[in-house]
């Protein structure tokens, strides 16, 4: 693991992170998953972080009529 990245590489990194995220979530979701919560993740290794993940639903920007009532495997 690179201790020093370049900034492109972190560019990278957290692009892939959002759509690998996005992707996750998604997925999760019409899968019926109870998405909406907020969760804590403890790091196993030594001086690296704990986190706090919260996921909050919101209103969509274009009204898709959506409904996950009718969502079929």
């Amino acid at each position: 693991m690179d201790s020093n990245p370049s900034q492109t590489n972190r560019t990278e990194a957290t692009a892939a992170f959002e759509a690998e995220l996005e992707e996750l979530v998604t997925t999760a979701f019409a899968r019926g998953a109870a998405v909406e919560a907020v969760w804590v993740i403890e790091t196993p290794i030594s001086g690296a972080p704990d986190w706090s993940v919260a996921i909050e639903k919101r209103p969509s920007e274009t009204d898709s009529g959506f409904d996950p009532r009718y969502l079929e495997e």
